[in-house]
């Protein structure tokens, strides 16, 4: 799967930055859709196989998924903070890029001790997308769409793409109490999160952004339907899945995230997604346990998948720098990509590394204990 994972986090560099020769792949939405579809399955995976018996601690399993994401987070959040003063010395106190939002509205104590906090933690920047600022008093207001704000509160998040670690987070919360209860309970819960989907949908009509993609009750149904590929796996991992199969499986998975935009879009009245996208995630959803099982031992693929989280958490840090330069090559996307997935493989060695060998030294000990 890590060849898929490395190519879904280009697919939202893409959609940040501009296509790459022509390619723009499924997009940044699908992209973070289809990991919700992977962190469902491999959260399925380890609290049923890895996070049991003497490991079953709800407290180890949490701990363990923070200790994972936090290191990099906070890297390129302390990056970003030092490129915002960078800036500032740069123009000669004109510009303070992301800081500037700050001064922009009269301080609130609530209102900014809760952009500071989700910055910090992550959790809440989801909610960021369905609020707005008032600048004569700081105060927060619902909106049902964000863009129509001024001062959009997105741009006062620090590295806005992880509004999607956000979702994450609050799924890793509940996933230990739904994951074990088998697959009944889980496709009643697919089914509420998608009616509720088709609600907002159709009789509200918020049939746009914020709400298509990064509303936490109908993206639910993502990391449900990850589970869904997990209950798959247990039967394909007893079977002899010829390689013929496995390789089609990826050939069919690469040629559908390439030329996703090139597939003429059909839509399908009263139903969310067009009729390509609901192809895709059927073919998502079948091919991650068959893919997951026919590399988990390839050791290139795992190292090129570990590089997704980096990639898609320092894209935004490589797109402000390289765009503030006067360097037109660094303003390109390939350049950009390329810069990214250098700073990346510079994360993973230097904390992602060490920080897996502790997170797994940690199940270790808690078992031997």
């Amino acid at each position: 799967m890590g060849i898929i994972r490395l190519l879904l986090a280009i697919s939202v560099v893409m959609h940040h930055c501009g296509p790459i020769f022509g390619l723009d792949f499924v997009g940044g939405q699908i992209a973070v859709q289809s990991f919700f579809i992977i962190s469902g399955f491999y959260m399925s995976l380890i609290l049923n196989e890895k996070y049991v018996g003497v490991n079953s601690s709800y407290k180890l399993f949490i701990t363990n998924r923070l200790i994972k994401l936090y290191p990099i987070y906070w890297t390129i959040l302390l990056g970003t903070i030092l490129a915002c003063f960078a800036k500032y010395i740069v123009t000669h106190g004109q510009d303070m890029a992301i800081i500037s939002n700050y001064f922009s509205v009269k301080f609130n104590f609530f209102s900014f001790a809760y952009l500071i906090l989700t910055n910090l933690f992550i959790f809440g920047q989801d909610v960021v997308m369905f609020l707005g600022i008032t600048p004569e008093n700081g105060h927060l207001f619902f909106t049902t769409n964000f863009r129509e704000t001024n001062p959009i509160l997105l741009f006062f998040l620090f590295i806005p793409q992880a509004w999607s670690l956000g979702c994450e987070l609050v799924f890793y919360l509940i996933a230990p109490f739904i994951l074990r209860k088998g697959i009944r309970i889980v496709l009643f819960l697919i089914l509420l999160s998608f009616v509720l989907r088709l609600y907002i949908y159709n009789y509200l009509g918020l049939n746009i952004d914020p709400w298509t993609s990064r509303f936490f009750p109908t993206e639910i149904m993502f990391f449900l339907l990850g589970y869904i590929s997990y209950h798959i796996y247990l039967v394909v991992q007893k079977k002899n899945v010829p390689f013929l199969t496995n390789v089609l499986t990826l050939v069919i998975m690469l040629l559908f995230i390439f030329f996703y935009s090139y597939i003429p879009s059909i839509s399908i009245s009263y139903f969310p997604f067009p009729l390509k996208l609901t192809i895709y995630y059927i073919c998502f959803i079948i091919a991650t346990p068959i893919l997951f099982n026919f590399l988990k031992k390839n050791k290139w693929d795992n190292k090129i998948g570990e590089l997704s989280y980096p990639i898609y958490i320092s894209h935004f840090l490589v797109i402000m720098i390289s765009t503030a330069l006067s360097f037109s090559i660094l303003k390109t996307s390939w350049c950009i990509l390329l810069i990214t997935i250098l700073l990346s493989y510079i994360l993973n060695k230097l904390i992602a590394s060490p920080i897996e060998k502790y997170r797994q030294a940690r199940l270790k000990a808690a078992a031997v204990n």
